[in-house]
């Protein structure tokens, strides 16, 4: 008996000893992946361009050379903003840029101008916001990409948020809010139209560009699903309000949580779960005076948050990653294993 204790303590010693080195080198290496990781953040620079400024610079002298410059920093940047923002049409050189330098003289175009440079003198501050939630981003998908550069523009009313060649492209025009030049605008669109937002918008737009490829949005409930995805995601990476991540006013939320059980039951009653109707169900997830189908109270974009609260659940109730729930598409599965019933 003597002799077994002595001959497994030398043993037992051993794997103890493996052991310890196998959770020192565990440790270690996640602790190194880790610190990488912060450093790679750290080193993350997305470049910003004030290309508003330059356009409306242009003149009959310096053209040909501002014109070099930009197509050797952002090649074919100018062409595609002249035909997919401005809706430009040109067939030679010529053409091109009497087509320009009519734009940038334009009254109006000036008048656009005006209001951006007078709402928007610095924009290092917005600039370092969407770095941060780029960061966080990277935190959540490592492996994503991320913009190489900023270019603000004035979009004339085009778009408030576009990409070209991993170049992020920010109308500075949809972002003024009261200040917005155009005097036929609806009065909703103004509210929309708020700097607030526009951090927000940004990144709706890339996260929904890099998911909605392994999405379907051919009905409502894909849709509101998708929707209550990129929420939920946003919301682990702004610091912002609820009711700014939904695009809402304080009181639109409000309206929605006091709300919530009638708006679903709404739903259901309008049989709009499986409808691939887009028509009858589109202001669930665009800009619009309210929600059609819901009181006029509601607001627009309802879809958005009922999609939030659905994916809330769904995370309170399931062990899954982030990355898991991104990465499902099973749409139906959600809805069910989110046992929401508000």
């Amino acid at each position: 008996m003597g002799k077994n204790k002595s001959t497994q303590r030398p043993r037992l010693l051993i794997i103890i000893f493996i052991i310890g080195i196998f959770v020192y080198i565990t440790i270690n290496t996640q602790y190194n992946w880790v610190s990488e990781l912060i450093f790679d953040q750290e080193k993350i620079e997305i470049k910003s361009e004030r290309f508003d400024l330059g356009l409306f610079l242009l003149d009959s002298s310096n053209y040909e050379k501002k014109l070099l410059e930009w197509e050797e920093e952002n090649k074919g940047f100018l062409n595609y903003y002249l035909q997919n923002h401005i809706g430009m049409y040109y067939d030679r050189d010529s053409m091109k840029k009497s087509h320009v330098l009519s734009f940038v003289s334009h009254p109006d175009a000036l008048l656009y101008q005006k209001s951006i440079q007078e709402n928007f003198v610095d924009l290092d501050v917005y600039t370092e916001k969407i770095k941060e939630a780029f960061v966080e981003y990277l935190s959540i998908f490592p492996d994503s990409t991320i913009p190489k550069k900023i270019i603000y523009s004035n979009s004339f009313n085009s778009y408030g948020v576009d990409v070209y060649n991993q170049n992020l492209i920010v109308g500075l025009d949809f972002y003024l809010g009261e200040f917005h030049p155009d005097s036929n605008i609806w009065e909703y669109l103004k509210l929309r139209y708020h700097e607030k937002y526009m951090i927000a918008d940004i990144m709706e737009y890339w996260i929904t560009s890099s998911f909605i490829h392994e999405n379907s949005m051919e009905r409502f409930q894909n849709e509101l699903i998708f929707k209550g995805k990129i929420i939920y995601l946003m919301d682990l990476i702004l610091e912002e309000d609820k009711h700014v991540l939904f695009r809402f006013s304080e009181k639109d939320l409000e309206w929605c949580n006091i709300h919530e059980s009638n708006i679903w039951n709404e739903i259901i009653s309008l049989d709009l779960m499986y409808s691939k109707d887009y028509n009858s169900y589109a202001t669930f997830f665009s800009d619009a005076p309210f929600t059609k189908g819901m009181p006029k109270e509601s607001p627009a974009r309802l879809g958005y948050w009922v999609g939030y609260k659905i994916i809330d659940s769904y995370m309170s109730n399931n062990n899954v990653s982030t990355q898991e729930l991104m990465s499902n598409t099973n749409y139906q599965d959600i809805l069910l294993k989110s046992k929401y019933r508000p």
